[in-house]
């Protein structure tokens, strides 16, 4: 029964695109000799999180169209740069020349497991899968994550080393009728225990993310819910499959996949959203439908940076009075003082082998990641960082949080 909760690019690219995106674009910058082997024979290759897979491309030398100066190690190390493959629906890429072809690494907690692999050598991974078992061992060099180890995960196999600061709200898209643009957090925690809620005389339905993605893992904490419960919550969305994805539920940050559901929705007669609520009359004609959304991406995909586009009449709510962005495409901005606070604003991680970002002697990982003059944190690397609306960090370049290996070969 519906219930009120007050009383009164995605780029989704073929191994081609990755390639070009992430590895053609780097091959001779920044002061190599002009008879330099190719940049990209030696590209430390990074895998997973959708959430920073575009500020990475940008650290790579390209993103949607539009050229960076790449990321680099010193060059007494070479000028080693960067190969950043994009999370997505499963396909098959080869991440580095001469490669097998491996099982594409999808979200935050796909990277993890295909970096731990890459250490451990086994089990195998992308057993079942359209390309079949492979042996990571020397494949994957470090994982994008936008989420932490889990709070009782005391392991020291791998490094998350900060490189920028993002926020999570949600996105939201209403078919028919003007959005509710702004959510308490009592709201937004009664609607993700519930599955339903009616604010402002609104039906207000969510969405699933895809649950290997680091946001799924945040957003489930910032919404303080569990798994089991979110999975009940957000089931008559993800029932209306009409996306790619397992389950029917959303690649994250998928302007156009939420935009999918929305106008699905509107097409139902269901006790999820037909009936009355909070003394009112309520219809699926009328639903709103949200999903946890990553503030910098709403940023870099509004500005033309990332891809997919939010899309028209997706935008991204605020919560307590307070908006995450302002602006309009394409010149949307993030707002400091909501990415400051302690329950919507995350860090986001390059996840290292612990024992590779420690070694004294892997001069390239200390130049290009450790300490605040590394090559990911220098002021060059931070105009690139807020590009993809990422705000600076004093703490970038840490190598003090560390967690566990991840379990799985997919």
């Amino acid at each position: 029964m519906f219930k009120s909760t007050r009383k009164s690019k995605l780029v989704k690219v073929a191994a081609a695109t990755a390639a070009i995106g992430s590895l053609a674009a780097i091959g001779f910058a920044g002061g190599s000799p002009a008879k330099a082997d190719p940049q990209q024979f030696s590209a430390l290759v990074a895998v997973g999180s959708d959430t920073t897979q575009d500020v990475l491309n940008g650290y790579a030398g390209f993103s949607n169209g539009v050229n960076f100066t790449p990321v680099q190690s010193s060059a007494a190390t070479g000028y080693t740069q960067i190969a950043s493959w994009n999370a997505g629906a499963a396909s098959c890429i080869a991440v580095k020349t001469g490669a097998p072809l491996i099982l594409r690494p999808n979200g935050s907690s796909g990277g993890r497991r295909a970096l731990s692999r890459a250490v451990q050598g086994q089990p195998t991974w992308g057993t079942g899968s359209i390309c079949g078992a492979k042996d990571l061992t020397g494949l994957v060099d470090f994982a994008r994550s936008s989420a932490t180890p889990v709070a009782n995960d005391l392991g020291t196999d791998l490094t998350y080393v900060p490189f920028g600061r993002d926020a999570l709200s949600y996105g939201h898209y209403r078919a028919n009728g003007v959005a509710v643009d702004n959510m308490t957090t009592a709201e937004l925690n009664a609607i993700y225990a519930t599955g339903a809620g009616l604010v402002g005389g609104v039906p207000i339905i969510p969405c699933g993310i895809q649950t290997s993605s680091g946001t799924y893992q945040s957003w489930n904490t910032t919404v303080s819910t569990t798994q089991a419960i979110e999975t009940a919550s957000t089931s008559f969305c993800n029932g209306l499959l009409g996306v790619p994805d397992a389950g029917g539920r959303l690649q994250e940050h998928s302007g156009p996949e939420l935009k999918v559901k929305g106008d699905l929705i509107v097409s139902q007669s269901n006790p999820n959203c037909d009936g009355t609520a909070g003394g009112a009359s309520v219809s699926c004609a009328n639903v709103q439908v949200i999903v946890g959304f990553s503030a910098s991406q709403f940023v870099a995909r509004s500005n033309g940076v990332a891809t997919p586009a939010p899309g028209p009449g997706v935008q991204l709510g605020g919560v307590n009075g307070n908006q995450a962005v302002t602006g309009t495409a394409p010149n949307v901005t993030p707002l400091n003082a909501f990415y400051a606070n302690a329950t919507y604003g995350r860090d986001v991680y390059n996840v290292f082998s612990t024992a590779a970002i420690e070694d004294p002697f892997n001069a390239v990982l200390q130049s290009m990641f450790v300490g605040p003059t590394s090559s990911t944190c220098n002021n060059a690397a931070d105009v690139t960082t807020a590009t993809f609306g990422f705000l600076p960090i004093s703490n970038c370049g840490t190598t003090t949080l560390q967690g566990s290996f991840f379990s799985g070969n997919s």
